[in-house]
């Protein structure tokens, strides 16, 4: 094969990697709808059914796994199982980013799974926000267009006092990207939603929550939000 063919080939299965890599993880779906539904049995399953994956792949699903299955927690009223979930996914995330440390995905999930650690662990914040915070940007540093990453770093503005850097203003900005990243993610308006309540802003947080449901009408977080907001069922 001539060089000008070697390299024509290389470009296709780049544009092919890349294609890929841009679409829905479709073996997740049956776990996304049980984590809309808080269906934490069928989450407990699944992470059990890949939990001797032990390739970058498999590692990086039961990150999200654990992820999802500590929103479905806490909508089911098991908080006290969170703090298990979230160290099971950081452990996920953590060996993935191990695997490969490049992985923009993997560095946002250890931050986000950071995140969900500090509320259930003594002196959460000062343990781990700080690190959550730098999984995060690094992150962002390798991949700007990682819409969760934004959604993960403006959760982290929105939480954090503005006495430590903390500012709603830059939480809105990083959700607005991440909008425009990925306009079907109805968690970014979701997170939109909290941040304009916040701010006492409520036709803004209503009309978010009103496209998060159009965006997902299953999920029960978005029901939740809306009704301590104050929005229409």
């Amino acid at each position: 094969m001539r060089p000008a063919s070697i390299r024509y080939l290389f470009l296709i299965l780049l544009l092919t990697t890349c294609i890929l890599a841009d679409q829905p993880d479709a073996t997740l779906e049956p776990a996304r709808a049980a984590r809309d539904s808080t269906d934490v049995v069928t989450l407990r399953k699944e992470i059990t059914r890949r939990r001797q994956d032990g390739s970058f792949e498999g590692l990086r699903r039961t990150a999200i796994l654990n992820f999802w299955l500590c929103e479905a927690l806490y909508g089911s009223n098991g908080e006290s199982g969170v703090k298990l979930a979230a160290q099971a996914g950081l452990d996920a995330a953590e060996k993935a980013v191990r695997l490969q440390p490049n992985s923009s995905e993997a560095h946002r999930l250890t931050g986000d799974l950071l995140g969900q650690l500090i509320p259930h662990v003594f002196a959460g914040g000062m343990r781990y926000g700080a690190r959550s915070t730098k999984e995060i940007e690094r992150a962002l540093e390798l991949d700007p267009k990682n819409a969760d990453a934004h959604i993960a770093r403006a959760t982290s503005y929105f939480f954090t006092p503005s006495a430590f850097g903390g500012s709603k203003e830059k939480a809105l900005e990083h959700l607005n990207q991440a909008v425009s990243l990925d306009p079907k993610s109805d968690t970014a308006h979701l997170w939109l939603a909290q941040v304009y309540s916040d701010e006492k802003q409520k036709e803004r947080a209503i009309a978010e929550l009103a496209e998060a449901r159009r965006i997902n009408p299953n999920r029960a977080y978005t029901r939740y939000l809306t009704a301590q907001i104050g929005g229409a069922k």
